[in-house]
């Protein structure tokens, strides 16, 4: 093979495999990157993170992210997001990398705060969420994030099972009417 050629195929070989390194980024870096809402959850969580108060600290997460909890469709939309696969998964994130003081803590104020609002809706506001839950589009919601949260780490599920409970009673007593 004479000089040119050789560069010739070797720039070839370059340039494919350049493409192909291009291609794999845009694939698993940029095409599958953070959703918009991973993206909200996560500056939420940072922004409430330097309170001390775990209450509180939920409560702004909260608030940064649907917006004031005084408002029942804010509240709605928070507690249905528990039932949202990228919410479940950056979660998941958030309480692996949360400061181990704030990890427990947290899970425990997030579970009261599920408790407050069943305990605060209106028949109205329960009315409105079970109709939603009852439809197709919900029931295919509650069964995939089942699925997701089963696949989860059992010690994920352990640590978070408080939270668990209350969207589980929640649950219950929305579709009893209660």
């Amino acid at each position: 093979m004479t000089k040119k050629i050789k560069i010739l195929v070797l720039g070839c070989v370059l340039g494919l495999a350049a493409l192909l390194v291009a291609g794999f980024i845009w694939i698993r870096i940029l095409h599958h990157g953070p959703r918009p809402g991973m993206l909200k959850d996560i500056h939420a969580g940072l922004q409430a993170r330097h309170l001390k108060d775990p209450d509180q600290r939920i409560l702004k997460y909260l608030e940064i992210r649907y917006g004031s909890m005084s408002d029942p469709a804010h509240r709605q939309d928070a507690f249905l997001d528990f039932f949202n696969i990228e919410h479940i998964k950056t979660l998941q994130l958030m309480v692996k990398y949360a400061p181990e003081s704030h990890r427990q803590e947290d899970i425990h104020a997030m579970a009261r705060w599920v408790a407050d609002y069943r305990d605060t809706m209106t028949p109205n506001e329960k009315a409105a969420l079970n109709a939603r839950l009852q439809t197709a589009e919900g029931q295919t919601m509650l069964r995939r994030a089942t699925a997701q949260y089963n696949s989860q780490d059992v010690r994920y599920r352990g640590h978070t099972a408080p939270v668990i409970s209350q969207l589980l009673r929640t649950l219950n007593e929305v579709e009893q009417g209660r």
